[in-house]
């Protein structure tokens, strides 16, 4: 990041994610000349966060942020260094033809979707000289109320970057993250690290969805681990079929991690469906199935657990 004006960071979509990440970097730059902090948000969170700031709850601390504009008007937000994308992976596409004067060469794009194709999402809507570096977050984090998100579990760590050649911007970025209490680190060989997640997220997000229960309810039924185990089986064989390195202890430690997640935690993808919101099914599900044809893997449990998710919710045939 340049040294010789203020770096501008704008945080697009002030939801779980982003309102953790954001509600970190507000609440420490906000005495701090060298950085700005930009939410993007619109109505009810817009103005609340502008009435009252952001109140992010982590680990039982309430950390209340104001940050330097809370706007949805991308004329008002001007060019920016850094622009971080954390809204669901469906919005992408729409954030990023909306904001593309936000963009300029020299912008930062990080991405933090439960997705491992990012790249060919993202990269067509970038200008030129643009760099793209795909993120990947472990927490659980939700709104509980306009201008008030809780972080509910997780480890809260952030990985980002790229893969291939180091980029001494990815350094810079990191401790600026690290600076305001936020886990992070830069990694010049980021797909394993997507994959990694998305052998955890996807399967997480499918079983929870369709037996509508918790992180930990799924170790407590039998069928539940089964389907589990059989998605991560299936990810794993899609991963070497695309030269992708995967831990062959995924399995044994995705079931330790669900062991971490206490209380009533579920998925994202869960609770979108329950609330009759737009979910996340072409990302993590559909692409699965569509890209494991290509590679000619045999995926019976994502197909099985597509035609379930189908009937079992009416939001997904509306």
């Amino acid at each position: 990041m340049t040294s010789n004006k203020n770096t501008r960071i704008a945080i697009a979509g002030i939801g779980g994610i982003g309102g953790y990440i954001g509600g970190k970097l507000a609440r420490y730059y906000s005495d701090k000349e060298d950085v700005e902090i930009v939410f993007i948000a619109r109505g009810e969170m817009a103005d609340a966060i502008n009435q009252n700031g952001l109140n992010l709850v982590s680990k039982g601390v309430t950390y209340k942020s104001m940050p330097t504009l809370t706007s949805d008007d991308p004329a008002a937000i001007g060019t920016v260094d850094l622009f971080i994308i954390c809204t669901k992976n469906f919005s992408v596409a729409a954030i990023l033809e909306k904001y593309a004067g936000c963009l300029t060469a020299n912008t930062i794009v990080i991405t933090t979707q439960n997705t491992v194709n990012g790249k060919e999402t993202v990269t067509p809507y970038l200008p030129e000289g643009a760099t793209l570096m795909e993120g990947s977050i472990y927490i659980a984090s939700n709104i509980v109320a306009p201008g008030k998100v809780d972080h509910i579990g997780g480890p809260a760590k952030l990985f980002f970057g790229s893969d291939g050649q180091a980029d001494s911007k990815g350094n810079d970025i990191a401790k600026i993250f690290t600076d305001a209490g936020i886990d992070a680190t830069y990694t010049t060989d980021i797909k394993p690290v997507l994959w990694k997640k998305f052998m955890f997220v996807s399967p997480a997000a499918i079983v929870t969805a369709i037996f509508e229960t918790t992180f930990s309810g799924i170790i407590e039924n039998s069928d539940a681990k089964q389907l589990f185990t059989g998605l991560m089986s299936e990810l794993m064989r899609l991963a070497k079929a695309k030269n992708i390195v995967v831990d062959e202890n995924t399995i044994a430690n995705n079931i330790n991690l669900l062991s971490n997640f206490k209380g009533e935690v579920k998925s994202s993808f869960q609770l979108d469906l329950e609330n009759n919101k737009p979910a996340e099914i072409d990302s993590l599900v559909k692409y699965v199935i569509d890209e494991a044809k290509l590679f000619k893997v045999s995926t019976p449990y994502f197909d099985s657990s597509f035609t379930r998710l189908i009937g079992q919710y009416d939001s997904l045939t509306a």
